[in-house]
């Protein structure tokens, strides 16, 4: 009889083991379906059924983490607020939100949108503070003017409407980054000050309430052509998916009042939202770069954690390794203090939201990322932002564990490698200087891609020596067939070879191969193969750079070894940098401000040297690196088809 039962019962782990097995094969060949798999039909029923009382809990604990603020951030608050409260609010023009369609301009009209939102937020601030209705006829007239707008959506975003660019098409309505963010933040200053609003006029949170079906609940639930939901084959996948999900998200918890509606609404976000998660690597690496982070992971950390709040911890994703690791990147892109990598359309100079790498910690429990966190903190000069209900509120909630005054080290020692993206962090914390080394392989078709195949970073402590010049102000052109036409988008312009006269092209086509990252004893080797990232015209059979990075020596060797069908023209290696060179025998040195100076050395015999500047004429690129950029070219001096030349980087201490 007992063997029996143990047969039995055999025989029901190998059948539930068999359906198991069954059921992750469905899920990969669908995609992982994590977000669905999590909040099924009980887990939405549940979340929909409660809501209200969810709701009530939610605005409590708002209102009293704002309460328990110290006294000088109050203070603070209700200074801007009574700033804000002599405002006068500004108009918005047909001509300025046409601006982009007929001159590529979108800033004029954003920069006095944006000015509204920033007040509205701080008079809602100002109110949760003080709690006295002194604000509140302002808030209305800030409300009142929002919900009047034509639409939320970004002059710039408007292109995709069925009739296409121009003024929004009262008859096709559209979500987009700005529309989510807008949604949210007025959803929350409709659960937090309904009641005082309608002491004011009750017709005011009434028509809120009908703008954001008009303009969210409703379009979210019925289209599933926005492009950024990933619903059809063919579209783009990028950090819109889960930065507009994310917020239409906390539109629908905070405020749908049509349970069938919501449930649906909160299936749909997540079948649009798994599209984002699939589409991302295993190894959690972003491809949009860092300062994209936070609007794309930085997105999806939010949302979970909505999901868990709103569960009542019914849902978990603390064991989802691969969601951590899209956390964990963006302290394996850092530098040192506010410089992180800046592959594709990134910032060099940048401090990601504390707080969404705070969730982060949380979610999955890890101390590095909590840490990480408090360490961007106080990189601030503020903690609270105040331009944003929903970011105040953010960072209120995490306030006391930010503002910890623990000693931090975050500068760990190095040596990361992202298969995604093939790009490789190494890091030297020697004692005279910390070396910091990076390069990326891929291909030339990733979102917000530079022509950038095979390039590198080098920063010696907290100082820039070879760069990349990074994204200039967005304008028409940036996202339009011309791109390539802008200088720091070409391949020319970055740390990389100018073959045969011909510069990288565009495209998944143009990529890297041979990739690898190996460590021998105290030596790292990073070597890639980009002779598939240039085109034709270079009769290039193969380029072959190889990187040797040296902590214990603190020094950089690189070999670029190629053969090429065909010998036209002089081969250039570029090397682009912020500092002055000093051209000396066989070498060229960049001094920097602390007395050392970075030394490149080569043989003249195979390379001969030619130095350009680069004025920078664009103010967001100009902020970064100052007034100009220096173009070393290390120019081949042979005509061999095949061979290979060396150039060293060193540092001498000359204090």
């Amino acid at each position: 009889m007992m063997h029996r039962m143990r047969n039995i019962k055999q025989f029901y782990i190998i059948l539930g083991l068999l359906l198991w097995s069954i059921q992750v094969t469905v899920l990969l060949a669908q995609g992982q379906g994590i977000l669905q798999h999590k909040l099924d039909d009980k887990v939405l029923d549940a979340i929909v059924s409660d809501i209200q009382t969810w709701r009530a809990q939610k605005s409590e604990t708002w209102k009293q983490t704002i309460a328990e603020l110290p006294e000088a951030e109050q203070h603070n608050i209700l200074k801007t607020a009574e700033e804000a409260n002599a405002f006068a609010w500004p108009s918005l023009l047909a001509s300025q939100y046409m601006e982009y369609k007929l001159n590529g301009n979108r800033t004029n009209y954003e920069r006095v949108v944006n000015k509204r939102r920033d007040m509205l937020s701080r008079l809602v601030l100002g109110e949760l503070v003080e709690k006295e209705g002194r604000f509140i006829p302002q808030i209305a007239n800030g409300l009142w003017l929002m919900l009047e707008e034509s639409t939320w959506v970004s002059p710039a975003h408007i292109v995709v409407q069925k009739s296409g660019a121009g003024l929004p098409d009262p008859t096709d309505s559209y979500i987009d980054l700005g529309a989510g963010r807008v949604a949210a933040d007025l959803a929350t200053v409709y659960l937090l000050l309904k009641e005082d609003l309608d002491g004011f006029s009750p017709q005011i949170s009434k028509k809120l309430y009908k703008e954001l079906e008009k303009r969210i609940l409703i379009p979210y639930l019925e289209r599933d052509d926005f492009w950024w939901m990933n619903l059809k084959k063919g579209t783009l996948v990028n950090n819109w998916n889960i930065w507009i999900n994310t917020n239409v998200l906390k539109t629908a918890l905070l405020v749908d009042a049509d349970g069938e509606r919501l449930k649906k609404v909160l299936h749909k976000i997540m079948q649009s939202a798994d599209k984002f998660v699939d589409y991302y690597p295993e190894d959690g690496a972003c491809e949009e770069g860092p300062s994209y982070w936070g609007h794309a992971a930085g997105e999806l950390g939010q949302m979970l954690y909505w999901l868990t709040d709103v569960s009542k911890g019914g849902v978990s994703f603390a064991g989802e390794e691969k969601m951590r690791r899209m956390g964990e990147y963006i302290l394996n892109t850092h530098i040192t203090q506010n410089r992180f990598l800046n592959f594709a359309d990134a910032e060099a100079i940048q401090i990601p939201y504390p707080t969404k790498v705070w969730t982060f910690g949380e979610l999955f429990g890890d101390e590095r990322l909590k840490s990480f966190a408090v360490y961007l903190n106080r990189l601030q000069s503020k903690t609270l932002p105040l331009g944003s209900v929903q970011d105040f509120l953010l960072a209120a909630t995490a306030y006391p564990a930010l503002t910890d005054k623990r000693e931090i080290d975050v500068m760990k020692p190095q040596d990361h490698y992202y298969e995604s993206l093939q790009m490789a962090t190494l890091r030297s914390l020697h004692p005279k200087g910390d070396l910091f080394f990076a390069a990326i392989g891929g291909h030339n078709g990733v979102s917000h891609n530079h022509n950038d195949v095979g390039s590198f970073m080098l920063y010696l402590d907290t100082m820039p020596i070879f760069i990349d010049a990074g994204v200039g102000t967005y304008t028409r052109e940036t996202f339009s067939a011309r791109r390539y036409s802008l200088w720091n988008m070409q391949s020319q312009w970055h740390n990389l070879p100018i073959i045969n006269g011909a510069q990288q092209k565009d495209g998944k086509s143009f990529k890297a191969r041979n990739v690898k990252l190996t460590k021998q004893r105290n030596a790292y080797t990073y070597e890639v193969d980009i002779s598939e990232a240039y085109p034709e015209e270079a009769q290039v059979k193969s380029w072959k750079r190889s990187f040797d990075f040296l902590p214990k020596t603190n020094r950089l060797r690189i070999t670029e070894h190629f053969e090429l069908s065909e010998w036209k023209q002089a081969s250039e290696i570029v090397l682009l940098t912020p500092i002055r060179p000093i051209v000396k025998k066989a070498a060229v040195y960049l001094p920097l401000a602390d007395g050392r100076q970075v030394i490149v050395a080569f043989d003249e015999s195979q390379l001969a040297l030619g130095i350009e500047d680069k004025i920078l004429e664009d103010p967001r690129i100009a902020r970064v690196w100052g007034k100009q950029l220096y173009r070393i070219k290390l120019m081949t001096k042979e005509k061999d088809r095949k061979g290979s030349v060396r150039y060293n980087v060193s540092i001498r201490e000359t204090r």
